[in-house]
């Protein structure tokens, strides 16, 4: 199964008047082209400009699906760790806190993974700033 491009704004196709083949055929004849200044011609071409343009970089043995399993199983492991560490290790006021906050932590670990390490999770060509 092929993995999809992701578009990443800037290959939209747009419609222009061709003025070459307007002055030639004596009214407006419209064509595609993309964002990016490449002419299309038409949407057949302009899908296959944007394939060729949006390749999707990253591991192809990974799937996305996988990246996301891996991140959540991540966050998982993460919140049962630190229920872990409350119920062996801690008493009173502290083995709650931490129970309490187990789940809430995790999540926000997890969420905060995902987004530092989106362009790695699902790519779409642009590369991360800094």
């Amino acid at each position: 199964m092929a993995r999809p491009p992701m578009d990443d704004g800037r290959h939209g196709p747009v419609r222009e008047v061709d003025p070459l083949a307007s002055a030639l055929a004596g009214e407006n004849v419209m064509h595609l082209v993309c964002q990016c200044g490449e002419v299309t011609g038409d949407l057949a071409g302009h899908a296959v400009h944007a394939r060729a343009v949006l390749q999707v970089p990253g591991p192809a043995w990974l799937p996305v699906g996988a990246r996301l399993a891996l991140l959540l199983t991540g966050g998982v492991a993460l919140a049962v760790g630190l229920m872990l560490v409350a119920e062996n290790f801690l008493t009173g006021t502290a083995r709650l806190v931490v129970l309490g906050a187990a789940g809430p932590a995790a999540f926000g670990v997890t969420m905060g993974l995902a987004v530092l390490l989106r362009p790695y999770i699902v790519p779409n060509g642009r590369h991360p700033i800094g």
